[in-house]
């Protein structure tokens, strides 16, 4: 499937000016009409759910299992969600003036405008459907760009939005990393962009030539922390589960773990005995529930991280293997690992996981705080104390304890990075407040005598403001 034919094909200004020209007659649609076109929406991915799940096994080998509970599902219920509330969040809100007592104050809101959406690969249909929610929950129209690194997904998604929607409102752009770069020199009213932090400097790099406002859902270094409390069989199930699911191709992915020492090989030998309950058959490897790696340049860089932590002295301690023909990585723990390994200096993003020991609590600040602020950080212990103090001495764009991920799945809660990690949140109200401009309105009456500023002349009006604001009480 040829991308790079359609490249030569757009005229993408053309059609950036279309959608302005547009974006006025979708700021006017009421609640209920977005809450029809949300439904639509919803009904051609569920008419359309199989050739979605084809699609990404075409791309990646992902089963249909983690295709159908992480990409069809978590989109359906973000609609859900929406359809629900929708009216609820986009109502007025009066507020009470603090300032000029006899004005009215309220919050409206309304569309940022025209908005690009740039899908990534790993979670390719629902990484780009879940921000077009908000999207159009606010009133925005869209220029929506998946991955050309997953083709598949992205003519299907092309398939959804043309039967869902006019070509003025939402228009998939597919093709090659020169069509998005053409896309970020247009004067766009918000980017939305998930991917990696390199290209997110590079988006937000484009956008401010245009002083256009960003949401980058990036990543980085999520940090999983053990301790002595902890239930470590569950611990290790629901660890190895967020490296295994997607084969570690994950934003929200363990990175690595600290562990106290003294748990170490029992957490290595359940992973070894769990890996063997999940993917063995028949005495040998299966690999038929384990996504592949997504191309053979990210299978290699991979390989590559993997090379260089063994060869400056990691240890093996499970796993290790890298089947080329099929590009799958079968999950990984390595120990030892220098923190000069460059598997240390940046994000992994797939099946590798280094571990970490440590003494105490301290410890376990220090350690986590010479990286960038992850995306996630996750903690499992049945210690309460641990816990505060393990979150009020760190940062993160969110946290799940005792678990992976799930802070990112209870759509009730923000989901977004911070600073490296990520700029601005959404799910839920959060979302559409991401995609909204919230406008703050205030009613004078003529009858007011409320000024900011009196006009000239100013003859003796210094001295007036000092003796009322800044003399001392007597």
């Amino acid at each position: 499937m040829s991308q790079i034919a359609q490249d030569t094909q757009i005229d993408v200004s053309e059609l950036f000016q279309k959608l302005k020209k547009s974006q006025s007659k979708y700021k006017r649609t009421t609640i209920e009409e977005r809450i029809n076109t949300l439904r639509k929406l919803q009904m051609a991915i569920v008419s359309h759910k199989d050739e979605v799940l084809d699609a990404l096994f075409a791309d990646f080998g992902k089963p249909h299992y983690e295709s159908l509970t992480s990409e069809i599902l978590s989109p359906l219920n973000e609609i859900e969600d929406a359809c629900k509330n929708l009216s609820e969040w986009a109502k007025s809100t009066e507020v009470s003036p603090q300032v000029f007592k006899d004005a009215k104050t309220e919050i409206i809101y309304e569309p940022k405008g025209t908005v690009l959406i740039i899908g990534p690969w790993n979670f390719p249909f629902y990484l780009s459907i879940s921000p077009l929610i908000p999207a159009i929950a606010a009133g925005n129209n869209v220029v929506l760009k998946p991955s050309e690194i997953t083709p598949h997904v992205s003519a299907v998604i092309k398939k959804i939005i043309e039967a869902t929607f006019e070509d003025d409102y939402v228009t998939v752009v597919e093709g090659s990393v020169s069509i998005t770069t053409e896309l970020l020199k247009l004067a766009f009213d918000h980017i939305f962009f998930t991917g990696s932090p390199k290209v997110g400097k590079i988006v937000m790099e484009a956008a401010a030539k245009n002083l256009t406002s960003v949401t980058l859902e990036l990543g980085g270094k999520s940090p999983t922390i053990v301790d002595e409390t902890a239930d470590l069989d569950k611990a290790v199930v629901r660890i190895i589960r967020g490296k295994a699911i997607n084969a570690g191709q994950i934003c929200l992915a363990p990175d690595y773990l600290l562990i106290p020492k003294e748990l170490q090989d029992a957490f290595i030998e359940k992973t070894e005995s769990f890996m063997k309950e999940w993917f063995f058959k028949d005495g040998k490897w299966d690999y038929t529930d384990l996504s592949q790696i997504v191309n053979e340049a990210n299978f290699h860089r991979l390989k590559g991280l993997f090379d260089d932590a063994v060869a400056k002295g990691a240890t093996v301690a499970y796993g290790g293997i890298f089947n080329e023909t099929l590009r799958k990585i079968h999950p990984t723990i390595l120990t030892n690992v220098p923190l000069d390994a460059k598997i240390m200096q940046e994000e992994i993003f797939g099946p590798l996981l280094p571990v970490f020991n440590y003494e105490n609590l301290e410890d376990v600040i220090a350690f986590v705080n010479q990286f960038d602020k992850p995306l996630a950080y996750y903690v499992f212990s049945q210690n309460q104390e641990n816990i505060d103090f393990l979150i009020k001495n760190s940062t993160s764009g969110g946290v799940t304890t005792n678990d992976i991920m799930l802070h990112c799945a209870e759509i009730s809660l923000p989901f977004g990075g911070v600073n490296t990690s990520g700029i601005g949140k959404y799910h839920g109200v959060f979302g559409f407040l991401e995609l909204s401009n919230a406008r703050g309105i205030l009613y004078q009456p003529f009858e007011s005598e409320a000024l900011v500023l009196d006009p000239p002349p100013y003859t003796g009006k210094v001295e007036a403001v000092t003796k009322a604001f800044f003399s001392q009480p007597e």
